[in-house]
């Protein structure tokens, strides 16, 4: 069974801290440098940052639970009225079980909801597996961006969006 937990507790900032670090080597080091990959849990990733955000930045972070244990996390950011599809990330082992499908039908309804008219997300160009579940799952590529940041590495992203209708 399928589970999305809202994060709330440190402990549960740290089960996510975990889980990054297990996925995003493995998903990110084939095409960004792996200092970048560290770059990115300190920053984005860890406890303290997960706790910044949801304190400070409107964000809203869920485990993923399959059948009791979790197996990923989702984060979705509110920011200038509109939802901002940040993180979804899933075990490699637990890929292809509908995990991420019920996240994104999850966002969706969150979105609806809120009554925003789209969500958006940035997504590395060579994460080609990643940009096919997006198209897959009614994403548009809006916009090709280049994101630099402050340890000097920069990537080339895709800014997709899916507008919001009644069905998902």
């Amino acid at each position: 069974m399928i589970e999305l937990k809202k994060v709330e507790k440190r402990t549960e900032f740290k089960s996510i801290e975990k889980l990054a670090n297990e996925i995003l080597h493995e998903v990110y080091d084939p095409i960004i440098p792996s200092e970048h990959t560290d770059y990115f849990l300190a920053k984005f990733q860890s406890e303290k940052a997960i706790e910044n955000q949801i304190t400070n930045e409107n964000f809203v972070y869920y485990l993923l639970n399959f059948d009791g244990k979790s197996v990923g996390y989702l984060g979705i950011q509110i920011l200038n009225n509109k939802l901002i599809l940040s993180k979804l990330y899933i075990l490699k082992s637990f890929r292809g079980l509908k995990i991420g499908k019920t996240a994104l039908e999850f966002a969706h309804k969150f979105a609806r909801k809120k009554r925003f008219d789209k969500i958006e997300l940035i997504v590395n160009q060579k994460n080609k597996n990643t940009i096919d579940i997006y198209l897959k799952n009614g994403f548009k590529i809006v916009e090709s961006i280049v994101n630099s940041f402050p340890n000097g590495h920069s990537v080339e992203d895709y800014k997709m969006e899916k507008l919001i209708t009644e069905n998902y």
